[in-house]
């Protein structure tokens, strides 16, 4: 004899939990990629450096800051990654 649940799982919630997590994924890799890239592109020396303040474009120039905004992006990359192991083992 087959038991019934006493909770059975409601319709839509596992679509729901796996749309959550997909947007959850899609963002941290976005991120990632752009906490990696921006610091060390263009886009960083006009965007961002020659409209700080004058007090402030030598510490965003400064190497160090680029690379630890590049290390921010890895943290996003393997946050993604748990996020997606998370769900696997939950799947």
């Amino acid at each position: 004899m087959r038991a019934i649940p006493y909770n059975p799982a409601v319709p839509g919630r596992n679509s729901l939990r796996a749309t959550l997590t997909l947007a959850v994924v899609v963002y941290l890799t976005a991120a990632g990629w752009f906490f990696i890239l921006a610091p060390w592109s263009r886009f960083w020396a006009v965007r961002v450096v020659s409209v700080a303040p004058f007090w402030l474009v030598a510490w965003l120039d400064n190497p160090a800051l680029r690379g630890a905004l590049s290390g921010f992006g890895v943290v996003h990359f393997a946050a993604a990654w748990a996020w997606l192991d998370k769900a696997a083992r939950r799947a």
